[in-house]
């Protein structure tokens, strides 16, 4: 098959193109240049809202993995409407230019900072989305579009809700990485990891290979067609406890430090991921503690 994934460059785009390369033809598409080569050669430079562009890509491609965008809850907060021209504006102009190719599938990588902070734990796919940032606004408006073309113009779409994913792949020196990669470079440093809250709050920390199984299950599995699915390892680590376990693989004497708590931060995020094992046989591979080794000693 011919797969074009979005955000080739990305933290996930780059795993998912560098495994469909295996087996695949695939064109990849990005603002930046991916640093893994044999992704780097099959991508392109575009943007996702260029249609023109992305019309000429697409043309004739029988898979759609759309990757890219802006990750950062805190960017968001700084920067909603670029934030939702990325993130929105990206995700209809892909579908839009996908609804008359006969597609095989279009799927759409969403966020489970679409639920904000759930009524229960762990989260089902089920639950009422309330994001609290204009991330996860934009994330679930994504959502909300790819399904009304299933529903509208039979395009064959899935969603995926990650939670927080991790590998060694993650740029350190990015301010807006997630939580592992920020711990990672200050104890590299000998600088105490900084926590803000108490640390109480607990998050499903997903290795990206992990999600890329999924992925490449959505795009081979017909049951998948018209879903969303939670994707991550059903177990939650709390932030203190991160913490702890990453300075101790470390080896470091180090403490956390702790700052006042973000706006719009999630008190408990946990997927349910039964809904995976059934439909899609997903069973997550990596516990955290071997991720984190992975990670930390290289």
């Amino acid at each position: 098959m011919k797969i074009l994934v979005s955000g080739s460059a990305g933290h996930v785009g780059s795993a998912l193109a560098e495994y469909l390369l295996k087996e695949h033809d695939v064109v990849g598409v990005d603002l930046c240049t991916p640093e893994c080569d044999p992704v780097k050669s099959a991508t392109v430079k575009g943007d996702v809202r260029d249609a023109k562009r992305m019309e000429a890509l697409m043309k004739d491609v029988d898979v759609v993995v759309h990757a890219a965008a802006r990750v950062s809850v805190d960017a968001s907060l700084k920067e909603p409407i670029e934030d939702a021209s990325h993130n929105i504006d990206g995700t209809l102009t892909l579908l839009e230019c996908a609804r008359d190719l006969n597609l095989k599938r279009f799927v759409y990588i969403s966020s489970a900072a679409v639920y904000g902070n759930p009524a229960s734990i762990p989260i089902k796919e089920d639950e009422h989305l309330h994001p609290l940032s204009p991330y996860g606004a934009s994330k679930l408006t994504g959502e909300i579009y790819s399904m009304v073309y299933y529903r509208s113009f039979d395009l064959p779409t899935v969603c995926i809700r990650p939670f927080n994913i991790y590998s060694k792949r993650q740029d350190p020196d990015d301010p807006y990485s997630g939580v592992i990669t920020r711990f990672r470079r200050c104890i590299s440093k000998g600088k105490p990891p900084v926590i803000y809250g108490d640390g109480c709050h607990s998050r499903d920390f997903v290795h990206v290979s992990d999600v890329v199984m999924m992925i490449d299950s959505c795009i081979s599995s017909k049951r998948a067609v018209g879903r969303v699915y939670n994707c991550g390892t059903g177990v939650g680590t709390p932030i203190k406890s991160l913490a702890d376990l990453m300075i101790a693989i470390s080896d470091r004497t180090v403490k956390p430090a702790y700052e006042k708590e973000r706006p719009g931060e999630i008190s408990h995020s946990v997927a349910d991921i039964s809904r995976a094992k059934m439909e899609l046989g997903f069973e997550p591979t990596v516990k955290v503690e071997d991720g984190l080794r992975e990670i930390l000693c290289p």
